[in-house]
């Protein structure tokens, strides 16, 4: 019998799933293991799954080892979040296709959610580029900025780079699974920003190799947890504009770009996004600025006599409430919670997701679920 844990990297390894056919799947039926035990029918069923990749769910059993998967992530020295752990990066649980499960070596604080800086542009850097790179990032992370980047060739690395000469943090978030590093030149990198200084995160499963869709789907990420994206060297055609893109359109987040010459091609992707509406940016602490981090930190008194803030969760909606006094009866199981509400599975499942993903009900191996006390 697979844990809940496991039971979600099962679905993290099934090719071609994905994380928002995932989060239809554990909305359908309310937990992974109830996904991995349904019928081949019933999977076909859900939105966005269709008969052929029912069938691979189906066949799940063939083409996954979750616990060999445990074991290497373990072996690299590699913990395993999912959205239904309390430390999952706040920034990323509310994405429309947050990921469902995240590699991680090194470590995220919750402060890094505060002033998240995205530096990122092309890998063929001018030495321009490069060095302006490596400038943002070594001020913003001495303001206080996590950096966050992708580990590429040229511009993410001078950024991350940077964050280091201040001793900061930055956060690099990997197009590939841990155990297949790319690229390899940046090793001694990825030991230095785990050596205490953020994480090294993917998506994908260990063994993952790098290729042109990966990249995408981790631009979503790097957007998702900055709340500033600043492009620093660009050309029309690049991954970087996706990103910024991705920041302002979906995430509603604030996106910088750094001018260069007019006749440098390298450039042009940045002056499109001025034109467009980014910010045009030409040190740091214009940004600091525009994003209103500038002003000197308050002093803490030394015996803090102010009321302390409220930390209740959002209110239950009615039926949530229903659920979770059904579950506290000891109606655990989807079934005797359809039986005890009186209400079918299509109804109740999504509102168990909802709760797992609040933290107040936690999936239990057998496909029962606990309120957290």
């Amino acid at each position: 019998m697979l844990t809940p844990l496991e039971a979600l990297v099962t679905l993290n390894l099934i090719p071609g799933l994905g994380s928002m056919r995932i989060q239809a799947l554990l909305e359908f039926f309310g937990s992974a293991e109830l996904v991995l035990n349904a019928p081949e029918k019933m999977l076909a069923m859900v939105p966005r799954i269709g008969s052929r990749m029912a069938r691979a769910i189906a066949d799940w059993r063939n083409c996954t080892n979750a616990r060999a998967e445990l074991q290497c992530a373990a072996d690299y020295g590699v913990r395993v979040v999912t959205l239904l752990d309390s430390d999952y990066p706040a920034a990323l649980r509310h994405m429309s296709d947050p990921p469902i499960v995240l590699y991680v070596r090194g470590n995220w604080l919750a402060s890094d959610d505060e002033r998240s800086v995205a530096i990122v542009g092309t890998r063929q850097a001018s030495p321009y580029g490069s060095t302006t790179a490596r400038r943002f990032g070594r001020e913003l992370a001495d303001a206080g900025c996590t950096i966050i980047s992708g580990l590429a060739r040229g511009i993410d690395t001078a950024a991350h780079w940077g964050a280091l000469d201040a001793g900061g943090r930055t956060i690099a978030v990997l197009g590939f699974g841990m155990a297949t590093f790319y690229p390899p030149e940046n090793a001694e990198l990825a030991d230095r920003i785990c050596a205490g200084h953020g994480a090294l995160v993917s998506e994908f499963p260990m063994y993952m190799r790098p290729a042109r869709t990966t990249f995408p789907q981790r631009n979503r990420i790097v957007a998702a947890w900055s709340r500033a994206t600043l492009v620093v060297e660009a050309p029309q055609r690049s991954g970087s504009l996706h990103t910024a893109s991705l920041a302002a359109s979906d995430y509603g987040k604030s996106v910088f770009a750094i001018p260069g010459p007019i006749t440098q091609i390298n450039f042009s992707g940045c002056h499109a996004l001025i034109r467009d509406g980014a910010t045009l940016c030409t040190s740091p602490a214009e940004l600091l600025d525009d994003m209103g981090w500038n002003q000197a930190p308050q002093q803490m008194e030394l015996f803090d006599t102010s009321e302390p803030q409220s930390s209740a969760p959002a209110p239950l909606s009615n039926d949530m409430a229903e659920l979770l006094t059904a579950l506290r009866a000891g109606h655990d199981t989807l079934d005797t919670l359809c039986t005890a509400l009186g209400k079918g599975a299509h109804s109740i499942t999504p509102l168990l997701m909802r709760l797992q993903i609040e933290r107040r009900i936690l999936p239990q191996p057998g496909g029962r679920f606990s309120p957290v006390a």
